[in-house]
């Protein structure tokens, strides 16, 4: 599979969940990658596993809160491999949100702060200095993992929300203002999708019933998610961009699941 053959990924929440499987599925068609990760061990363990399988693979330790962090992340890709093709940009703290996050009349200032720091401040930062390359190449794919909690109302995570739904809104106006130049920029919104961070709830029976009953065709896995990034990634797509794309497993096709003839036509 070459896919994406002669081209450089740039994975931020490389280590593990959506990123990682990402890092492995462009991996898988030719890519160079760059896992990138505030978790260094986790890191160098999934480009270790890359460079087992024959391809080519560096680790590079980010904090994407961070200006000079993320700069010297993308310096450390430019000095390995020339040029950043693609940007799948999916760092997040799912144990933060799960934990901390509130409906906004209970949400703590600093619990806001944290996660749109991490979320929306690291989306910017991460596609300022990722953009600025690629536009001197002329061409670029960046991808954006944003939720379908930015795309429909959730009770309790106001601080998600916010930030998702400025990633979303981003999206389209760095499509507008990039793509005229040839850089590419496209969201997806995942559903719940079978992390190891979600274990919590998929452990437990009536969580994961609950959840899996919001969902027409089951629990995504992250593999499957990163298989949508490939072909965002790829030259297939390359007239694709400012495109906010679910992949909800129906999660938003629907209001819930009940039998319409027996609610409604008694």
């Amino acid at each position: 599979m070459d896919r994406l053959r002669d081209k450089v990924a740039l994975i931020t929440g490389g280590a593990s969940g959506i990123g990682r499987a990402g890092c492995l599925a462009m991996a898988a068609e030719g890519a160079r990658i760059v896992v990138a990760d505030i978790a260094a061990d986790r890191a160098e363990a999934v480009a270790a596993d890359i460079r087992e399988a024959g391809c080519e693979a560096i680790a590079v330790t980010c904090d994407v809160r961070d200006s000079a962090s993320v700069q010297a992340m993308v310096a450390a890709s430019l000095a390995r491999f020339g040029r950043i093709d693609v940007l799948f940009h999916n760092a997040v703290s799912v144990p933060l949100v799960n934990k901390m996050d509130r409906r906004i009349t209970e949400l703590p200032e600093e619990t806001w702060h944290a996660i749109v720091g991490l979320v929306l401040t690291g989306t910017f930062l991460t596609a300022k200095y990722v953009a600025q390359k690629m536009l001197e190449q002329r061409s670029g794919s960046i991808i954006l993992t944003a939720t379908i909690d930015a795309l429909v109302g959730q009770s309790g995570l106001d601080a998600y929300t916010a930030a998702k739904g400025g990633v979303v809104s981003m999206t389209r106006s760095m499509a507008a203002g990039l793509s005229p130049e040839g850089v590419r920029v496209n969201a997806i919104c995942p559903g719940f999708v079978r992390t190891p961070h979600q274990s919590d709830f998929l452990d437990d029976e009536q969580g994961r019933a609950a959840i899996e009953s919001l969902h027409l065709m089951g629990v995504m896995e992250p593999e499957e998610i990163a298989a949508f990034a490939v072909f965002l990634a790829s030259d297939e797509a390359r007239r694709m961009t400012g495109g906010i794309h679910v992949a909800d497993s129906g999660y938003t096709a629907f209001k819930a699941n009940i039998d319409p003839d027996a609610v409604f036509k008694r």
